[in-house]
């Protein structure tokens, strides 16, 4: 894990906070600059707003800002223009602020160009008259008195800071607005600016002052579009008004906001001081009277930039996306130089997701979040960070959750969750912290849970148009990501988070809190319902699907009892979860069977168990029992649509993880092999599953695949010639006693099945290596055989006629001729010696038959062929291999076949017939006629 994060300058040794920040000054008065208190310079407004000077040292002049100077001052002297200009909030910037700035400029020019030397690039129209009409101030019940006159109204307002009350005294005390002409002289006599700020405010509370069949509010509203009319017609005249920006700011007036928006919209020009990128510097004047050496800020830049654009590079697919990766990494650099100490990804969740709430005020309260954040991490020890983005938000910090919950609302509703989630020492957050920590200084010191939980409390409030509440995870990573933070951590965080937190929801891929308890808790509580053997046999079943299909396994046996014996095949025993060497040692399972010593100790494999796996599958099955019972229960907890939703995906989740832990559970294989040294006949060796790539293979393959060069599907006939011994020494031998010593003893191969043994036989037959000898019996020196003429050597023996029984022999191929076949009964004619049959070195062929007519053919095809025979059961063994060629040519063939038994007792069991020969016959769908008597 690198640090590269830490190697990084801090931020609080590169940047300087203004003394309020520092100091902890944050109260909304701080950021809350009230427009008509400076135009009277009321002694509480204080010095950064009242003095042109710490004003605009304070104030990031924006392309947006700049323009509307330019063009104010310019119509006031004299230039085309628009002379009405309606403002749009800007966020960190304000309303206020912006009429602030023609304010100052206005009255004193000399020390606002001294503080901002670009402002000399505005015009100079001379002395400016100004009017300040602020609807939080004038309130129509209270007359104000200004310029020793007490005005109702604002047409009373205006006239009287233009000292011309007597024009309008009458219409004000009358509360009724004065016409164009009346107007025309109040404005007239050289430059005018006149500044309304937030109109809406005043006019609401006049709509509740009647005046004759109108009210107050209604002539207030036709005095502003007379007063807009007039100064768009005045060539040395400007007006300046801010309204709300959204209904939500209009505290429900939605239908003034909207009448008063319409009355000037045909004639006013609307501008928005502060757009896109420029709300970071706006904040930086504001907060930071120093920002450091650039070099720093390059450096931080570069390394964050870097950083993002190896996160996308790893998930690109395509060219063009790692293209786009590196175009990203650029915008981000770039971003980071703009808004630098701050993450841009901060700044942009307040700009587009709190924004679209009711309760975030985008101006002083956003600067007060941010200055209670700054001012937090400034005064705490230790603090590494480079940057402050969603992720270093200190929670921890009263006036943080204080300033928080002011601007997103829900304090009621959501402290608790916030302390219970991220804040306490006991939260699912520090819970994450600990164990991501525990084997990492580092990361330790980074508080990872507690830096994701944080960042998903921040990213929960306030939704961009057309998104769902909540944070996608991709983009809550590159919010959070860090140099010395990786992303896998990052991940791992937020996945025991959704485990951790009794709050946090996640659904849809998107994080966020809600003040209802997710289903962490009831998942818990649920899963802890089960016992460990009926979580064990979830786990078994699902150990069982991952070995469906797997040959002679055995599955968690409880003692060698369990693991049968004498079965030609080799077993894969597949040892319990608490299986261990010292409660069940694997000699017992080698050398003990049921009923007394084991006799198949070369026919045996043992996987083993890993406990951490088995541990983890155990928790996984937990989950998955937990969540399906309470899907179970849907309606007994009254779940709801999207909790029914999220279980759903706990419970595939966890079965995936169970999956996985079943596919891991196994990390060894054992196979009691010949002793090389010592004593004891065999000993264990051991293969590591581990070491094997394990990408969408089956637990099964792996095993077979790590034992693969000591565990064979084949053998080839000088194998069993080479074991068996069989030559000048020993010149037969039974294949009952083949099979048997293959799965017996160590010096054999081991062997997968008794299949590769008849395969052999099948191939050394061919090969003439040895003879296969049916109804095969010895007595001293002398070798006999029930029917010689099954005795095969040199032509086809079909695998699945070899049988490997105490009656069948391989014997040399030297000792064929001299096999004594049992003493013929009278009458049957005598019988050729084996291997001087038909065909010729092969088996003997059947007893002769009597010719049968056939018509001549000038080929040597036959027409017609019929059988009678008379069989013992050596005889069917031979029938057997014929009907075995009639089958193969059924296609051309048109076959018949009468059998008659007749027993040569008393009869045979009439179940054991229809047992043995009916149904066979009848799963086969063979047509018979049957006569039984």
């Amino acid at each position: 894990m690198t640090t590269a994060g830490y190697q990084l300058s801090p931020w609080t040794t590169i940047a300087a906070p203004h003394d309020d920040v520092r100091s902890g000054a944050l109260d909304m008065g701080t950021y809350a600059a009230n427009l008509a208190r400076v135009y009277r310079r009321a002694p509480q407004e204080r010095e950064v707003y009242l003095r042109a000077d710490r004003f605009f040292a304070a104030t990031y002049l924006t392309d947006g800002l700049a323009r509307l100077l330019v063009d104010v001052f310019g119509v006031l002297a004299g230039n085309p223009g628009d002379r009405v200009l309606q403002l749009r909030t800007p966020f960190g910037g304000g309303k206020t602020h912006t009429l602030l700035a023609l304010l100052h400029l206005a009255q004193d020019r000399d020390a606002a160009i001294a503080a901002s030397p670009e402002l000399a690039n505005v015009p100079d129209p001379g002395p400016v008259r100004l009017v300040v009409l602020s609807g939080e101030e004038l309130d129509p019940l209270s007359p104000r008195k200004t310029n020793g006159h007490m005005t109702r109204t604002l047409w009373g307002e205006l006239a009287a800071q233009l000292g011309r009350y007597e024009l309008v005294a009458d219409h004000d005390a009358a509360g009724s607005a004065p016409g164009g002409a009346v107007v025309d002289a109040l404005l007239e006599g050289g430059p005018v600016l006149v500044l309304l700020d937030e109109v809406l405010v005043y006019v609401e509370k006049a709509m509740a002052v009647p005046r004759g069949e109108s009210t107050l509010g209604r002539q207030a509203m036709l005095f502003v579009q007379s007063l807009t009319e007039r100064v768009n017609g005045l060539a040395n005249a400007a007006m300046v008004y801010s309204l709300q920006a959204s209904v939500g700011e209009a505290v429900g007036s939605e239908g003034l906001l909207t009448q008063l928006d319409h009355l000037v919209s045909r004639i006013d020009a609307k501008r928005e001081p502060v757009t896109g990128d420029e709300v970071m510097r706006v904040v930086q004047r504001r907060l930071f009277s120093e920002l450091g050496d650039p070099a720093v800020h390059r450096t931080v830049a570069s390394a964050y930039a870097d950083l993002h654009r190896r996160q996308l590079e790893a998930q690109a697919e395509t060219a063009d996306a790692r293209r786009e990766a590196a175009t990203e990494a650029r915008r981000l650099e770039e971003r980071v130089l703009a808004s630098y100490p701050f993450h841009p990804a901060l700044l942009d969740l307040m700009y587009h997701r709190w924004g679209t709430l009711p309760s975030y005020q985008r101006t002083r309260g956003a600067l007060q979040f941010l200055a209670t954040v700054v001012h937090a991490l400034w005064g705490r020890e230790g603090d590494r960070s480079a940057l402050i983005g969603p992720g270093e938000v200190d929670f921890s910090d009263e006036k943080v959750r204080g300033a928080f919950f002011s601007q997103v609302g829900e304090r009621e509703r959501f402290t608790s969750v916030l302390e219970g989630d991220v804040v306490a020492a006991g939260s699912g957050a520090a819970t994450v912290d600990a164990r991501i920590g525990a084997d990492s200084p580092a990361l330790a010191q980074m508080h990872v849970g507690t830096r994701m939980g944080g960042a998903i409390m921040l990213y929960s409030f306030g939704t961009p148009e057309g998104e769902e509440r909540g944070v996608l995870e991709g983009d809550l990573v590159s919010a959070t990501l860090v140099p010395g933070l990786d992303r896998n951590v990052i991940l791992a965080a937020l996945h025991d988070l959704r485990d951790e937190e009794l709050y946090l929801h996640y659904t849809g891929r998107r994080y966020r809190f809600e003040p209802v308890a997710n289903l962490t808790k009831l998942v818990r509580d649920e899963a802890l319902k089960f016992t460990a053997d009926e979580v064990l046999t979830t786990v078994r079943k699902a150990l069982e699907d991952q070995l469906a299909g797997a040959d002679h396994v055995r599955l968690w046996p409880k003692g060698p009892d369990e693991v049968d014996d004498h079965k030609p095949w080799f077993t894969w025993v597949y040892l319990g979860p608490d299986w261990s060497e010292g409660a069940f040692p694997l000699a017992s399972f080698v050398e003990q069977a049921r009923g007394g010593k084991r006799e198949y100790k070369n026919a045996l494999g043992f996987v083993l168990p890993d406990p951490a796996a088995f541990d983890r599958a155990r928790a996984s099955a937990r989950l998955v029992m937990a969540a399906h019972s309470l899907l179970e229960k849907r309606a007994k907890y009254d779940l709801k649509p999207e909790q029914v939703a999220e279980l759903q995906d706990k419970e595939r989740s966890a079965d995936r993880d169970l999956r996985a832990a079943v596919d891991h559970g196994y990390s060894r294989i054992a196979l009691p092999m010949k002793a090389n040294h010592g004593e004891h006949p065999w000993e264990v060796e051991e293969s590591d599953l581990r070491t094997l790539l394990t990408a969408g293979r089956p637990l099964h393959e792996r095993v077979t695949d790590a034992v693969a060069h000591r565990v064979f599907s084949t053998v080839t006939p000088a194998k069993l010639i080479s074991l068996t011994g069989l030559g000048p020494d020993r010149q037969w031998v039974r294949t009952s006693e083949l099979a048997a010593a293959f799965f017996s003893y160590f010096e054999f191969t081991k062997l997968t099945s008794a299949a590769a043994i008849t395969t052999a036989i099948s191939a050394g037959v061919v090969d003439r290596k040895f003879a296969y000898v049916p109804g095969f019996t010895a007595e001293g020196t002398t070798l006999r055989t029930t029917n010689p003429r099954a005795v095969v050597i040199g032509t086809l023996l079909p695998v699945g006629d070899v049988d490997l029984s105490e009656s069948t022999a391989l014997v040399l191929p030297e000792l064929v001729s001299v096999l004594v076949p049992p003493k013929e009964p009278t009458g049957g004619g005598p019988t050729p010696p084996p291997g001087e049959g038909p065909n010729g070195g092969g088996p003997p062929g059947p007893p002769p038959t009597p010719p049968m007519p056939k018509t001549p053919s000038p080929t040597d095809t036959i027409a017609f062929a019929a059988l009678r025979l008379r069989l013992n059961g050596g005889g069917l063994f031979g029938l057997n291999r014929a009907l075995s060629w009639l089958r193969e040519e059924s296609q051309s063939l048109d076959i018949e076949v009468t059998v008659r038994a007749t027993p040569r007792g008393d009869g045979f069991d009439r179940v054991r017939y229809r047992n043995g020969v009916r149904e066979p016959l009848d799963e086969a769908g063979v047509e018979a006629q049957e006569e039984l008597s």
